[in-house]
């Protein structure tokens, strides 16, 4: 089977992840997979750099050129199946698969992310036949997919339990991995101001940052400014998923400051690599994590009271390691098995031209 995986988004983010994790799996089980992304885009360099061959073309302009450009691979590669994941996406898939004569379109709901079904998206669905993946069985019980839609499955978040050795770092470190999103790009001044709280009285501490590059100097005058530059691992403009778990691997714990898929996922990486996480209280959060067995909720977020959280859990080398524990038994709870089994499902019903009503 022929599937391709459409994304428009020039940086990095969690829903290119799910994208990039699902396409290595389903090639693992024989699928034929094609990448199409914004040509030049950070999206198509790091694609590239983990070896999945994207094809860049311009994502800007009506949805009829866009559509157009689009048909063109999935002509070229017999895509049976587009993934998508905006409405915007949506519809130039939509006008795509009607220009190639050929597929279905599948558009997957973020975590805990509610049905939008505007203009766009309904225009789509009339246009190409259309299905919907979700991230939790909640989250589908919870949507009210249109009537033509095609079925809807669940695709549960999963991680590949083969892991890259780590880097080796200082014995003695103490190191906080802190991820962020664009939707939360705010919340790295916050970790800062935390560990400027912090550094006095624990003078081996460092972070390191994990997240959108488009502040890096904004944070470094900020690091600067609070003395704090040379403790501050920046976040790195050729991030790799190798190099972002690198980070992660043998952080004294985590900070979860981003949101959606970019929160889901780096939970998920820091449960393989054993590391304890730190999260505010919220429904994905509280869907992954078990208060005091893999991690710590907390209340909103704010640099002082997070500090003294970060203060008791330093100081606490026997609740640190249960904590650790617990975090590398609940990798086991999200295989990356049960994630390719929604796709593929999804897929198959997608090819299934006797379900189509568009």
């Amino acid at each position: 089977m022929r599937v391709c995986f459409y994304h428009t988004e020039g940086e990095w983010s969690g829903r290119a992840r799910a994208f990039a994790d699902a396409a290595t799996a389903l090639r693992a089980r024989g699928f034929e997979v094609t990448f199409v992304c914004t040509r030049g885009s950070s999206v198509a360099r790091r694609l590239a750099a983990e070896g999945h061959d994207p094809i860049g073309i311009r994502t800007s302009g009506t949805s009829l050129g866009v559509g157009w450009r689009l048909a063109r691979a999935l002509r070229r590669n017999f895509a049976e199946a587009v993934f998508v994941h905006s409405e915007r996406e949506q519809l130039q898939a939509a006008v795509a698969v009607r220009f190639a004569d050929r597929g279905a379109i599948v558009r997957r709901m973020p975590p805990f992310g509610s049905l939008t079904l505007g203009r766009s998206a309904r225009f789509a669905a009339r246009v190409a036949a259309t299905g919907f993946l979700f991230a939790f069985d909640a989250d589908l019980r919870a949507a009210r997919p249109p009537a033509r839609a095609l079925e809807p499955f669940v695709a549960p978040p999963g991680i590949a339990p083969a892991r890259e050795m780590p880097v080796t770092r200082p014995s003695s470190e103490r190191r906080i991995v802190c991820a962020f999103s664009a939707a939360t790009r705010s919340a790295a001044s916050i970790a800062l101001r935390t560990l400027a709280l912090l550094a006095e009285r624990h003078p081996d501490l460092k972070i390191s940052l994990i997240g959108p590059v488009d502040r890096r100097e904004a944070l470094k005058l900020q690091a600067a400014a609070l003395g704090i530059v040379s403790r501050v691992e920046l976040p790195d403009p050729d991030a790799t998923a190798q190099s972002d778990r690198a980070r992660i691997d043998g952080a004294t714990f985590a900070w979860i400051l981003s949101s959606g898929d970019d929160a889901m996922f780096a939970m998920l990486d820091c449960f393989a690599a054993g590391v304890p996480i730190v999260a505010e209280r919220n429904p994905l959060s509280g869907r992954l994590i078990r208060d005091g067995e893999t991690g710590v909720l907390t209340g909103p977020t704010e640099a002082a009271a997070n500090a003294a959280v970060f203060a008791e859990l330093l100081s606490d080398d026997v609740q640190r390691e249960r904590l650790a524990a617990g975090a590398r038994t609940a990798a086991a709870a999200w295989p990356i098995d049960s994630m390719a089994d929604g796709f593929a499902h999804a897929i198959t019903a997608a090819r299934d031209r006797t379900t189509w009503r568009a």
